[in-house]
Parts: C-alpha cells; sequence; structure tokens
C-alpha cells in the first residue's frame, strides 16, 4: 500500500521539489534514487531515526521493500519489541504515551494512511504550498503532518533544525501559502519574533499539550494569526480539530471531532477513540488498557457534546512537559543510576507556565538539606534536559 501511493507521488511530481534540508534542495525524484542506493542493515525492519531525511529514506525503502519501519527519536535507541511483529505491521513507533511507559505501538500501512488522509482533508493542506517543520518529525505529531504529508500527498517541506524565531521567519520569508505546525511552546516564543511574515501563513497548528485560549487571543489580536488546535494521541492519530476562523474562548474545548472518528465516554472508564487509523496494539499491555480493534481507551478524561471534544484532565502517569512525553520510571531510574539511590520517586505537576504544561518533580529518600547544588549537577548527569527536575523534594517535604 505505501508503494502504490508512493509510486503515484512520484509519476506526478518526479521533477518538483520535495525536500529543503541544510541548505540543499531535493526533488521527489532525488529522494527515490537517494533510498535506493542506501544501504540498509539484514534485519528485517528498518530503522528510521534522525533527520527529516532519514525518515524519508527509511519510508520510501519500506515502500519499494514493505519491511516495516521502526520510527525513533534522535536522542533514543532502537527498543527490542517484546512480543512478535502483528500481522501485517508496517509501521512501529516507540513512545511513551499518557501511561507514562515507553512501548512499542504496532500499525499498519492502511492505519497510517487512514490518519494521513484525514489530516490532510480537514486541515485542507491542499491549499498550502509548503510546510515548514520545526518540530520532531520522529514524534507522532509531527510525522503525520510532515514527512508523511510529503510522501504521500506530494506536500514540499522545508526543514528548520532549531526552532529559533529568526530561523522560523527567514523560512517563512521564502514562500507564501505556508502551513506552519507547532506546539504552544514554540508559538508562545515565535509570536514574540514581530518581524515574522506571519500573513504568508496560511495555516498555523498547535498541538502536543493543551493551548490556551489566552495565547490563541493574543496570537489573533497582535498578530493576526488564527492558531488552529488539534489533539490526537499516537495510538490512534488526529482525533479532534478546531477548524474555525476566530480564537477560542475556552480552553478546555480541543475542537470538533474529526470525520471518521467516533468518541464515546463514561464516568468509570474514561473516553474510548474508535477509528480507522487506530493501531494494532502495544508490544505488552497494562492491566485496565484497551488498545487494539479499532479503538483505544485513552488516559484524557474527555467529554463530548454536539461533536465538540473538551478535555478536562489527564489520568495517567505520562508527564508532558512542552510536548514531550516522559516516562517518570525512566527519570527515575536515571536519577537512581547517577546517585547510586534507591526508592526515588518522579512525578508531574501542572507547571506555571501554562505553554509548558507540566514540570518534573523528584522525592528523593534524603533530608532536603543533601538535595544541594553538587549533588543536583551529578543526579542530572544522565539525563536530557527535558527529563531534568523543575522541582526536588526531600523526605521531610514530600
Amino acid at each position: 500500500m505505501f508503494g502504490e501511493r508512493w509510486h503515484s507521488i512520484l509519476t506526478e511530481h518526479a521533477d518538483e521539489v520535495a525536500l529543503h534540508i541544510d541548505g540543499r534542495r531535493w526533488t521527489f525524484a532525488d529522494l527515490d534514487a537517494h533510498a535506493r542506493r542506501t544501504p540498509t542493515a539484514a534485519e528485517p525492519i528498518l530503522v528510521a531515526k534522525g533527520s527529516a531525511l532519514d525518515l524519508l529514506t527509511a519510508f520510501i525503502q519500506s515502500a519499494h521493500t514493505v519491511r516495516p519501519v521502526q520510527v525513533v527519536e534522535r536522542d533514543r535507541d532502537q527498543r527490542q519489541a517484546l512480543c512478535p511483529l502483528p500481522a501485517d505491521t508496517q509501521v512501529i513507533k516507540q513512545t511513551v504515551g499518557g501511561a507514562g511507559v515507553r512501548r512499542c505501538q504496532y500499525f499498519t500501512a492502511a492505519q497510517i494512511l487512514a490518519d494521513v488522509d484525514r489530516l490532510h482533508a480537514a486541515l485542507r493542506l491542499d491549499q498550502c504550498n509548503i510546510a515548514i517543520a520545526a518540530i520532531s518529525p520522529a514524534h507522532s505529531y509531527g510525522l503525520s503532518v510532515s514527512v508523511l504529508q510529503t510522501l504521500f500527498h506530494g506536500l514540499p517541506l522545508h526543514v528548520v533544525n532549531e526552532p529559533f524565531p529568526d530561523l522560523i521567519s527567514q523560512a517563512i520569508a521564502e514562500y507564501d501559502q505556508i502551513f506552519l505546525p507547532g506546539i504552544p511552546t514554540l508559538w508562545k516564543a515565535w509570536l514574540q519574533a514581530r518581524h515574522a511574515a506571519w500573513p504568508k501563513v496560511r495555516l498555523a497548528v498547535s498541538a502536543g499539550s493543551p493551548l490556551t485560549s489566552a495565547l490563541e487571543l493574543q496570537a489573533f489580536a497582535q498578530q493576526g494569526l488564527k492558531l488552529h488546535n488539534l489533539y490526537g494521541t499516537s495510538e490512534t492519530g488526529s482525533v479532534a480539530y478546531d477548524a474555525s476562523d476566530t480564537p477560542r474562548d475556552d480552553t478546555t474545548v480541543l475542537g470538533t471531532l474529526l470525520p471518521g472518528v467516533e468518541l464515546t465516554t463514561t464516568d468509570a472508564d474514561g473516553a474510548v477513540i474508535h477509528s480507522d487509523a487506530v493501531g494494532l496494539g502495544y508490544d505488552h499491555l497494562i492491566a485496565g488498557e484497551h488498545f487494539g480493534d479499532g479503538s483505544f481507551k485513552t488516559t484524557d478524561h474527555l467529554s463530548i457534546e454536539n461533536e465538540r471534544v473538551r478535555f478536562h484532565d489527564h489520568r495517567g502517569a505520562g508527564i508532558n512537559v512542552a510536548g514531550r512525553k516522559l516516562s517518570p520510571g525512566e527519570i527515575a531510574h536515571k536519577l537512581e543510576q547517577a546517585t547510586g539511590l534507591r526508592g526515588i520517586i518522579v512525578r508531574g505537576q501542572a507547571s506555571r507556565d501554562p505553554e509548558r504544561c507540566q514540570e518534573v518533580v523528584a522525592i528523593f529518600p534524603l533530608p532536603t538539606s543533601a538535595l544541594t547544588p553538587a549533588f543536583r549537577a551529578q543526579a542530572c548527569s544522565h539525563l536530557s534536559p527535558w527529563e531534568m527536575p523543575r522541582k526536588w523534594l526531600g523526605t521531610d517535604l514530600e
């Protein structure tokens, strides 16, 4: 199925520019030739790790060979699945998700394409000339709105390697009818760059963490830019979208259900999402979970009225720091490795910066007086910058 779609795009757009990255422009034909001559490991799974070019290469190789692709964030290692691949698996994501546990998620080609096509239609991406990618293409959201839109809908992609406002402004200046996906914390920073030619952005989308109505109103009042909220999960793809032309006045309203997506809710069990984009399942389940057979029970507390989806709270252990989902167990393990302590507890708490969403809190089996700057530096030696605790607690302050 990937092969048919890619062949169709290649036939129609072969000599057109598909990708602008690191100062070089690649046509669709260039990408195909590059993928064909790039060697792959002998393993049955293609690993897509690194830049947008690496991901595009792996997916084109998958289209030619029907080998599954495992998408890995640049700063992560490939996870070895705990069970055999389900039949017809074409894409493997490895993500923390709402439950706060890093696992593999399995998808068929049809499920991936259902999400990509749904997004393309709902966001009306056929009216955009270019997508500017400043978010991670290996993140589920970034993958669906950038790399896969290029591969399966022919939408050209301009990659900005660092999401700095001046680099975004430079990229915007090169094009018209731009699609710019971001996350709330980036939108907050980008909007401070008043020199950016925001009228050239046809579609501005925010996902990954809640977009506050205050930031949305600010963008509209100061820059004339409407930020469109998009909600989904890595397990299900896109779920709800705010397609309105004017800002929401209620942050809890995520948007309306996308066509082909259904949502059922109960007070006891939370929300269950149904669609043809829901994946096959995890490599292992936690008690009480459901993922597969076209439905997924999310850890987000949602409600729905007249097709409008409303977010109330998050009930899972996963920590959402500026759109990046973190595992408390992984962070605690790294802290224990660095300090030699056992019994460290890590959890999330709401950030005072709403665009950041949550902060990491670490509780150590020590008195607070022992959590000196030197101790903190040692404890963080194994952590990525976004995993570092913002709040440090000893047993006397727990």
